[in-house]
């Protein structure tokens, strides 16, 4: 009588959702269908062509119809296969109409102008390939021309909108894909790996966009109906022209906290399903398509425990091959908006299990202030007899520009350059001003040593710095100010709460600001890194590449990368997108050897990262380095000094004989003697 119940009980839920439920009469979404694969476009004889039309869509999950700009009418947007050395010609048509929003920069606006980023590749801002700063206005078109570079390390990336100001509308509706570089089918790749990768195995390779696309509870301005009425979107995209029966409309239900529509969809699915078999192996290619929510992944049974049953192993990040495949550090794999990860996933046992996002208090302090979700992503059916699967270890070589720069000494490295992310979505203690302000400017060919930092003492802030692909050298103990925002303006704090001698072009002295409790909270970054283990999920480990990085509250972070082949911008900027949208960005730029070096490094007199009158700047002086520099005086780096190609374990790279840091300390030693 009991399972007679429940049957009808289930059969009359099955019935509301699907027959019942509509936008006058909402209820919950179910999900569940069979996980479909994004549409895929393949390069052939050394090209692909293809045209991407920009348009407001009808996209249905359940009974939910939502209006949403994409491209070509699907959602995720087409998956592009290329190969290394590939030309892909891409004319995006975009039909979107006016009027919208046109206010100043820096604020959520242009929401019908678009453009294109293929986020992760390496490959040159200037145009007609990856210049962040064309405007493709209603009404036009553009064609991207983008080689492949041939070194370019085959892995997972992805495509979207990077529109100053629609970003964060545009990349949440939808407008998203994935890119592979394909491995080569050759000796060079493993064959255990291309057995579960395409072209050879396309049926193991499995593709997972996972969008904030049913994030409609707001969350720091990220609700999606929120991001709509805030940029002054079109009323016939919106929801709430849908009234609802019981009272209030659509867009009120969808918002309501109790409702709880706070999901992200996976390839444009709620809760999908993925079949395998005991025997299999999966290659996931997993990205994280969106602007706001850290994932922290890890398979879980149906009560979201953590299952033996099914074994992970990392084998790459942002496109990038780790050195062998490894089984996630901490349990669970993070990853932070913007981000890739690459699994090999094989279940031996039947079951049900769930790819979960799962976040734990245990990783407050490694993670800080930020959106985490906690909720299914895809569910793994599993059928057959148990098995018992070993899956090798070993992964491609990593081409030499992404080497390892671990052991380079000080005087192997030219260019050292802060970025500091602070309260009030600034970089560098100032909001975007435009793609030609250049903040710093390194050399073709050289190794550059950058220190990420965070002012903030809340919030974190994932930095992703465009074009090269850089390495996790170290954690560092953070010995710089804290920022705090007020009615007026905002101020920098030395550690034991005093006012910053260094502060900011816009600061007056009149700021309204107060100190909040217990600031230094999450002092402690290099320690907790060190020892590794539980609690420090939210960090990278040394030797990682990555072109994203987490970086929370009141740290230090050492990164190297060389600056390989291509002069041009190189835009930096928090891929928390309404942050980059309302100013969290800004640029450097890569020139020729012997080109001019002047960049616009401090904000007024204050260099990022300082407090103190005798502050170092950058942090970590070289033995022949001066113990501060005169952050007054100067806002050029030094001519180039002739470079030398040395070999580093066994791959190349390109030196400079001595820091730009020496460089200062003599020119002002000789101005000194004269």
């Amino acid at each position: 009588m009991i399972l007679a119940t429940l049957f009808v009980v289930l059969l009359v839920g099955i019935y509301k959702t699907e027959g019942q439920c509509s936008h006058s009469a909402p209820c919950a979404l179910m999900g569940g269908q069979n996980l479909a694969s994004p549409q895929q476009l393949t390069s052939s004889g050394g090209s692909l062509s293809m045209t991407l039309t920009v348009q407001v869509s009808d996209i249905k999950i359940d009974w939910l119809t939502l209006h949403r700009r994409c491209y070509d009418g699907v959602f995720p947007g087409p998956t592009w296969r290329v190969k290394r050395g590939d030309v892909v010609n891409v004319t995006v048509v975009n039909t979107l109409g006016l009027p919208h929003k046109t206010e100043a920069p820096n604020q959520l606006r242009l929401p019908n102008t678009t453009n294109l980023h293929t986020h992760g590749l390496h490959i040159s801002s200037k145009e007609p390939q990856d210049n962040v700063f064309v405007h493709i206005h209603p009404g036009e078109s553009y064609t991207y021309s983008y080689q492949i570079d041939s070194e370019n390390p085959s892995g997972t990336y992805w495509y979207h909108p990077h529109l100053h100001g629609a970003t964060l509308l545009q990349v949440h509706s939808g407008m998203a894909g994935m890119i592979i570089v394909e491995d080569d089918a050759d000796a060079t790749t493993p064959s255990h790996l291309r057995a579960v990768s395409c072209p050879e195995n396309c049926a193991h390779d499995i593709q997972l966009m996972f969008q904030p696309t049913l994030q409609y509870i707001n969350n720091g301005g990220r609700g999606f109906a929120n991001i709509q009425q805030t940029i002054q979107d079109n009323p016939n995209y919106r929801h709430n022209q849908y009234p609802v029966t019981a009272g209030g409309n659509l867009e009120e239900w969808l918002t309501n906290q109790a409702n709880g529509i706070d999901h992200f969809t996976t390839n444009g699915q709620l809760w999908p399903q993925l079949a395998m078999t005991t025997t299999e192996t999966k290659r996931f290619r997993m990205v994280n398509a969106g602007g706001s929510a850290i994932l922290e992944l890890l398979i879980t049974d149906t009560s979201q425990q953590p299952t033996s049953a099914c074994s992970v192993l990392e084998i790459a990040y942002d496109g990038v091959y780790l050195d062998e495949a490894r089984t996630p550090l901490t349990g669970k794999t993070l990853l932070i908006p913007s981000g890739k990860v690459d699994w090999l996933v094989a279940c031996g046992t039947a079951g049900t299990y769930e790819l979960r996002s799962l976040s734990s208090n245990v990783d407050n302090l490694s993670i800080g202030g930020f959106q985490r979700l906690n909720q299914n992503l895809l569910t793994i059916v599993v059928t057959g007899t148990s098995s018992s699967i070993t899956v090798p270890t070993s992964l491609p070589t990593r081409p030499s520009f992404v080497g390892d720069f671990r052991s380079l000494t000080q005087d192997q490295v030219f260019g050292r350059f802060v970025i500091e992310a602070s309260p009030g979505t600034r970089l560098n203690r100032e909001r975007f001003q435009s793609n030609t302000n250049y903040r710093f400017k390194a050399q073709l060919n050289t190794n550059q040593e950058w220190y990420l930092v965070n002012s903030d003492p809340g919030a974190a802030h994932p930095i992703h710095i465009h074009v090269n692909h850089f390495q996790v050298i170290s954690y560092n103990s953070y010995t710089g100010p804290y920022s705090v925002s007020g009615r007026t303006g905002y101020v920098f704090f030395d550690q034991d709460n005093s006012v910053c001698a260094h502060q900011h072009s816009a600061y007056t002295g009149n700021e309204n600001v107060q100190t909040p409790n217990n600031p230094l909270r999450y002092l402690g970054h290099d320690a907790r890194w060190a020892a590794g283990g539980t609690g420090t999920l939210g960090y990278s480990e040394a030797g990682l590449f990555r072109d994203a990085i987490l970086v929370p509250p009141l740290v230090n972070i050492t990164i190297r990368f060389n600056a390989h082949k291509y002069t041009g911008e190189v835009v930096v900027h928090c891929h928390l997108l309404n942050h980059e949208d309302t100013g969290m960005m800004l640029t450097a730029d890569i020139v020729d050897q012997g080109a001019d070096l002047t960049a616009s490094i401090p904000s007024g007199t204050a260099y990022p990262g300082t407090c103190k009158e005798n502050d170092p700047y950058p942090f970590n002086a070289c033995d022949s380095c001066p113990t501060t520099i005169n952050t007054s005086s100067t806002t050029t780096t030094p001519a180039a000094s002739p470079t030398e190609t040395i070999s580093l374990g066994g791959e190349a790279a390109f030196l400079t004989p001595r820091s730009w840091n020496f460089t200062v300390f003599l020119i002002l030693g000789l101005l000194q003697l004269v």
